[in-house]
């Protein structure tokens, strides 16, 4: 059939009636194609749903296939290895053994402080069974019980308003003694040997002594000018150029604590800063590193020349000390300038097995030795003819102790709303073996009745504690003289 005849005009025409508009065709085609990425969209998704599901965040799941459980695996631990190079934290030794989360062995510091914090120490005897963190624990001290109830009996035979005795063996820092008293009309103020509430007073002259030794260019035998009374610090006395004055060993100055003398090398023998340096190197202004947490001994910058004249004397309130950090510095000058670290738990076992024991360190060396030599005489003459003479008569008069060196330093103030204070710390020491050597603090504070000198109660430590380290000694060489002969 031919394209211009008559029935191919009227299909022709019947086609172009139902022409769709442009618009219209436009949108048709954007509808078709919407529909068609739709559809396939939705066949992807189904896709994966039935073949391959999302892995769980905290687990692979049970329905995915093996390997890929282990293509996951391999990669989470690729992504974890940098992670591990970056952290600081050290795996746990084989010698640990985990109490809940905490570890229980090795014993450390940490743990000791603990221990001690959560079970107050039974001074009274020589080991304690505590309990720690669920383990039942042998605690083993080493305080001397018998030095610990000679304290106590001296303190109840005098009955001092406040009281508090702190001894150590110099050489290796083992505490031998910790007392604390309190008279029944006063109130409570704690366990004093480790606590620095009152003031230093005249121990802090030991200080001034050993900066004038090494810096000053003083010796126990130097002349130093002096006026006035002894105990005594009134500006006339504290002028550059005396009027009328008289001149004094060094030595003396210290064994009858003059005031003035130890004022004026503070101001005039001494550079500046001298003496703040000193104390921080003897341990003042520092937290000390023993078993049980002790307050740490105050010291204030002087701000003016008096301000540094009562300082280098200890004529104030402001410079306050410890029993126990007493008895280290009076161990240090024992030692030759060690000053060891004080340890009160000697070790500690579990189950018959040690998991503690505690180890002989240096804290600090604040002097030389030739200085520590010098600071020893000085102090014995306060035991022979100065302050503290009179405590110190059994001694002396003893034979035993003629090769023994013992001395120390006195120390009084008042303490405004609590008493007169009275200080002694010292040490005694045989010089051909260091098994025989105590360093020894006391304090006792007074009313209107003084009842005993601090220095009397160390002095009595002091001979006790040696006369009995003879004794023992000579036993042995005894016994051993025997078994040869036998």
């Amino acid at each position: 059939m031919r394209s211009d005849s008559p029935m191919m005009r009227r299909v022709r025409s019947n086609f172009l009636k139902y022409k769709i508009p442009k618009k219209g065709r436009i949108r048709f085609f954007l509808v078709i194609g919407l529909l068609i990425a739709g559809i396939w969209t939705g066949f992807k998704i189904f896709k994966n749903k039935t073949t391959t599901p999302e892995p769980k965040k905290t687990a692979l799941s049970d329905a995915a296939p093996v390997k890929t459980a282990k293509k996951e695996k391999k990669k989470a631990v690729k992504k974890e290895k940098p992670a591990r190079k970056k952290t600081t934290a050290r795996k746990p030794s084989a010698n640990h053994q985990k109490q809940g989360s905490k570890l229980v062995l090795p014993f450390t510091t940490g743990d000791l402080a603990e221990l001690v914090k959560e079970n107050h120490p039974d001074l009274a005897h020589s080991k304690d069974s505590v309990k720690f963190r669920d383990k039942n624990l042998l605690v083993h001290y080493s305080i001397n019980t018998g030095l610990q109830e000679l304290g106590i009996s001296l303190m109840n035979k005098y009955h001092p308003l406040y009281g508090a005795v702190a001894a150590i063996d110099p050489v290796s820092g083992r505490v031998l003694v910790l007392v604390t008293y309190k008279n029944d009309s006063v109130p409570d103020l704690g366990p004093l040997y480790h606590r620095s509430l009152f003031p230093a007073a005249s121990l802090f002259k030991t200080i001034t002594a050993a900066a004038a030794i090494e810096t000053g260019n003083l010796s126990s035998e130097s002349m130093i000018q002096h006026a006035g009374r002894n105990h005594t610090l009134y500006r006339f006395q504290l002028e550059r150029e005396l009027k009328n004055f008289i001149e004094v060993p060094f030595e003396q100055a210290f064994a009858q604590s003059i005031n003035p003398i130890f004022a004026r090398i503070g101001m005039y023998s001494l550079q500046k800063g001298s003496l703040v340096n000193y104390g921080n190197r003897f341990g003042f202004n520092s937290p000390i590193p023993f078993d049980i947490q002790t307050e740490i001994s105050q010291m204030n910058s002087p701000d003016s020349a008096f301000d540094i004249a009562e300082l280098a004397s200890g004529f104030n309130q402001q410079t306050t000390i410890s029993p126990v950090h007493a008895a280290m510095i009076a161990g240090a000058i024992c030692e030759n300038g060690k000053m060891q670290k004080p340890t009160l738990i000697d070790s500690i076992t579990m189950s018959d097995s040690c998991i503690y024991r505690a180890r002989k360190e240096t804290w600090r060396v604040p002097i030389k030795e030739n200085t520590s030599s010098e600071l020893r005489k000085m102090m014995k003459g306060v035991s022979r003819y100065g302050t503290a003479r009179k405590s110190f008569r059994y001694i002396r008069q003893s034979e035993r102790f003629a090769n023994i060196e013992y001395g120390g330093k006195t120390g009084s103030v008042d303490k405004d709303g609590i008493g007169r204070v009275d200080w002694f710390m010292g040490f005694g020491r045989n010089p051909d073996d260091q098994s025989q050597r105590i360093a020894v603090a006391v304090l006792t504070v007074h009313g209107s009745n003084w009842t005993v000198h601090s220095s009397f109660i160390a002095a009595e430590l002091i001979r006790i504690h040696l006369r009995t380290l003879q004794i023992e000694q000579e036993k042995l060489q005894k016994a051993i003289v025997e078994a040869k002969a036998g």
